[in-house]
C-alpha cells in the first residue's frame, strides 16, 4: 500500500505566537482547527460591523439633503464612507488568505500523519507470521495422511516392473505436488490430473490392496479439501496482492509529494526523518509538527511580501491542500480494503475450521491460523481508521 508533505501558511494576518505549544493537550491538526475556525470567524463578524458602518453612512449621505447638512459634514460622511469601503476590501481580501493558510497547515500536518501511517512496520511484521502460516496450511507434505499414503504407495510402485499408464500419471503429478523444493498451487489441473490418476488406481488395485486403497481414499479426501482452500484463498490472494501494489504507489506519490513542499517552503529534510519519523515519542512528534507550521508560516510571509510571488503561493498551497486531501482519502479507501480482506480470510477459516466437515488434521491446522489472525486484525486497528481517514477527509478544509 506514497508521499508527500507539506503545509502552507501564514502571512500577515496570523501572529506567529499563535503557534505556541501551550496546548499540549491537542493535537497540532486540532489546533490549527480551532485556530482557523477562530480567525474565520472574527472576520466574519468584522465584516458584519463593517456592513452596518457602510449602511449607516450611505443612508445619511442619501438624507443629508433633507437633514440641510453641511458640504463639510457631506465630505467628512464621504470620507468616513470610503475608509469602511477600503477596510472591507482588505477583510475580503484577508479571509481567503487566512483560510487557505491555516488549511495548508492542516494538510501539511495530516500528509506527515499519513507518512507514518503508510508504513507501520508493526502490522506488516505480524501480517507476515500470519501469511507464513496460512501459506502452510495447503502444504500436503505437513499431513500424516499423505505422507502415510506416499510412503505405502511408493513401496507399491517399487515393485511394478511395468509401468501402466495411470500409475506414469500419478507419479508424474506427485512429483509436483510432493517435492517440497518445488511445490505448485494445489488447484486446477494438477490437483484434478492427480486425483483422476489415484482414483483409477483403486479400481485397477480392487481387493489385492485394500490397505493402500483405504489410505489413498483418506489422502484424497485431505488433497479435495486442501485443494478448495486454496483455491478459494488465491481469490482473496489476488484482492491482496492488488492492495500492496497500490499502497506502494501511494506510498511514492506521497513521498514525491512530501519532497516538493518541503523544497517549497524551505524545510530540512534530514531534520525531518531525524525528528519525526524515526521519533517513537508523540509529544516530540507533535512538536515537529508544531516548529514546521512556524517555519511555513515565516516562508508564507516573504512570499507574500514579495511582488513576484504575492499572487502566486495561494494557488499553490491549495494544490498542495486538494492533492493531500485526495491522498488521504485514497488511503481511507484502501485501509477499508485492507480491513475487508482481512475480514475474508476471517470468514474463510471459519468455513473451514468445521471438523464435522472436513478431515480432523486439517481443521486442526486451520484452528492454528486463529490466534495469528487476530494479532493481526489487533494490530490494523492500532495502525489504521479507515472511517476516520474518509470521513474526515471529506470536511478536513470546511470550518466547523
Amino acid at each position: 500500500m506514497k508521499t508527500k508533505l507539506i503545509v502552507v501558511v501564514i502571512l500577515v494576518f496570523t501572529k506567529l505566537t499563535a503557534f505556541s505549544q501551550t496546548d499540549t493537550l491537542k493535537s497540532i491538526s486540532e489546533q490549527i482547527k480551532i485556530e482557523r475556525d477562530n480567525q474565520l470567524q472574527e472576520l466574519q463578524e468584522k465584516l458584519k460591523k463593517n456592513e452596518e458602518v457602510v449602511n449607516r453612512l450611505t443612508v445619511k449621505l442619501a438624507d443629508s439633503e433633507n437633514l440641510k447638512a453641511t458640504d463639510k459634514e457631506k465630505v467628512t460622511d464621504l470620507e468616513k464612507l470610503q475608509v469602511a469601503l477600503d477596510s472591507r476590501l482588505k477583510i475580503l481580501e484577508e479571509a481567503p488568505k487566512t483560510k487557505i493558510n491555516l488549511n495548508g497547515q492542516l494538510a501539511f500536518t495530516e500528509l506527515l500523519s499519513i507518512q507514518r501511517d503508510i508504513q507501520p512496520a508493526e502490522l506488516f511484521l505480524t501480517s507476515r507470521t500470519f501469511f507464513a502460516h496460512l501459506g502452510n496450511i495447503s502444504n500436503v507434505l505437513q499431513y500424516s495422511s499423505f505422507n502415510n499414503w506416499k510412503t505405502e504407495y511408493e513401496k507399491w510402485n517399487a515393485k511394478q516392473k511395468s509401468g501402466e499408464h495411470m500409475v506414469e500419471l500419478v507419479n508424474n503429478s506427485l512429483n509436483l505436488i510432493g517435492n517440497a523444493a518445488n511445490i505448485v498451487p494445489l488447484y486446477g489441473s494438477v490437483a484434478q490430473t492427480f486425483s483422476f490418476g489415484a482414483s483409477s488406481l483403486i479400481s485397477l488395485w480392487g481387493n489385492k490392496e485394500k490397505e493402500l486403497s483405504t489410505k489413498t481414499v483418506s489422502m484424497l479426501k485431505l488433497l479435495t479439501v486442501v485443494s478448495q482452500f486454496e483455491q478459494q484463498k488465491s481469490i482473496i490472494d489476488y484482492e491482496w496482492d492488488a492492495i500492496n501494489k497500490e499502497l506502494e504507489l501511494l506510498q511514492k506519490e506521497n513521498n514525491q509529494l512530501l519532497k516538493d513542499q518541503m523544497e517549497y517552503f524551505g524545510l530540512n529534510l534530514n531534520e525531518y526523518k531525524t525528528r519525526y519519523m524515526d521519533e517513537t515519542l508523540d509529544s516530540k512528534r507533535e512538536n515537529y509538527k508544531n516548529a514546521c507550521r512556524k517555519a511555513i508560516s515565516e516562508k508564507i510571509l516573504l512570499l507574500d511580501s514579495d511582488a513576484n510571488t504575492r499572487g502566486s503561493w495561494l494557488g499553490q498551497v491549495e494544490t498542495y491542500m486538494y492533492r493531500v486531501q485526495s491522498l488521504r482519502l485514497r488511503f481511507g479507501q484502501l485501509t477499508t480494503r485492507m480491513l475487508s480482506n482481512i475480514d475474508n480470510y476471517e470468514q474463510l477459516i471459519t468455513v473451514y475450521s468445521d471438523g464435522t466437515l472436513f478431515p480432523a488434521e486439517f481443521t486442526r491446522n486451520i484452528a492454528s491460523l486463529n490466534n495469528s489472525l487476530k494479532a493481526v486484525k489487533s494490530k490494523f486497528y492500532t495502525s489504521f481508521n479507515p472511517a476516520k481517514y474518509i470521513e474526515d477527509s471529506a470536511v478536513m478544509y470546511i470550518e466547523r
